[in-house]
């Protein structure tokens, strides 16, 4: 999905968060590609908690994130959430070109969707013929009220860039998944993959059949929930807690107390979200968890998931097959790949227009 285009050989993508800016530019050549250069910042620990984040305190994420990692660039792909967007599945008649139906959609939005198109910024993608009339094409209709589209290209134009593609976080993790190599994957078999996105204030659960997103859901559980749990436990400041939960050095009772409790919610939660899909939806059982965001790093979640849901479970490194510049640091990169899937899903997004 994109509401901005632009063709590029090179391509920055920026992953907002209440709590991060992460940014990864790649370069593309013939079908490879190469880590150009990343950067992970935090943004103010108690911006989270606000209900809207100021375009202002992204745009400086975004400045630090620039000037840490030395890309140049002055276009970037970024994404809305899931929770931002409204989608409908319609059918049109499969003669219309891509023209005519933009223009019928336009006509019709509002039977479809709870707002006036001036309220919003729409996109759609054609899913293929109609399994009851060979005649229409499944049309997927994708929108999102302006505001929340707005709102990230005025941080961007604040931070001295230009909006390139405004992209969905789902489908930016459908991109990203496409370059990913693993034992249970196999590109000839129709599979249905978990993407599990164990971000800092929220963890989503991405569906997939055959590379295609089928089911999105999100749980109010992240790894900020940890974070503050060691800072009221240990008496830590925010900051040295978030450092103490990445770099070790905690109290023995640590793992007992706190890790092993949280990890048990967020499996519970994960749990959750996999029984609604499967109650839902034909597609009974999965093939494989792949899991991604910063909650991947935390010790043997892998094999926590893998026990309790009885799943094969991989952690996501979508750069195991590219190159990697001078400027980048390979064990750093390695360190971050799980929490850099999305910034990876919107970089290589920059390349379909």
């Amino acid at each position: 999905m994109s509401w901005f285009n632009r063709t590029k050989n090179a391509s920055l993508g920026i992953d907002i968060s209440g709590t991060t800016i992460k940014l990864l530019e790649l370069i593309r050549t013939g079908n490879s590609y190469q880590v150009a250069h990343f950067s992970i910042v935090s943004l103010p620990h108690d911006a989270a908690s606000q209900k809207k984040i100021s375009t202002t305190v992204i745009a400086d994420g975004i400045k630090r994130a620039l000037k840490d990692a030395g890309s140049s660039l002055k276009q970037a792909v970024v994404a809305v959430t899931e929770s931002a967007i409204m989608t409908k599945t319609i059918s049109l008649p499969a003669s219309l070109t891509d023209d005519e139906m933009e223009e019928e959609l336009i006509m019709t939005a509002d039977q479809y969707l709870p707002y006036s198109l001036d309220d919003l910024n729409f996109d759609f993608e054609v899913h293929g013929i109609n399994k009851n009339n060979p005649e229409m094409v499944d049309v997927l209709l994708v929108a999102s009220r302006r505001e929340n589209v707005d709102d990230r290209i005025e941080a961007l134009s604040l931070a001295g860039l230009k909006a390139s593609i405004i992209d969905v976080e789902g489908y930016a993790m459908e991109n990203a998944f496409s370059i990913l190599s693993s034992p249970f994957l196999n590109p000839n078999n129709d599979q249905t993959i978990a993407i599990v996105d164990i971000g800092s204030t929220m963890t989503s659960l991405i569906i997939l059949n055959n590379g295609k997103v089928i089911y999105t859901r999100g749980q109010s559980i992240g790894g900020k929930q940890l974070t503050e749990e060691i800072q009221r436990q240990y008496g830590l400041t925010y900051e040295d807690a978030g450092l103490a939960k990445k770099k070790g050095g905690l109290p023995d009772n640590y793992n007992e107390t706190i890790l092993f409790p949280f990890q048990k919610s967020l499996i519970q939660q994960i749990q959750r979200s996999l029984q609604s899909f499967t109650s839902s939806n034909t597609y009974k059982s999965l093939d494989g968890i792949i899991l991604a965001g910063g909650g991947a790093s935390m010790p043997s979640i892998d094999q926590l998931i893998q026990s309790h849901l009885n799943t094969p479970v991989n952690i996501a490194n979508p750069f195991l097959n590219m190159s990697l510049s001078h400027h980048v640091n390979a064990q750093s990169l390695s360190k971050e790949a799980p929490s850099l899937m999305l910034a990876c899903g919107l970089a290589l997004r920059g390349f379909d227009a």
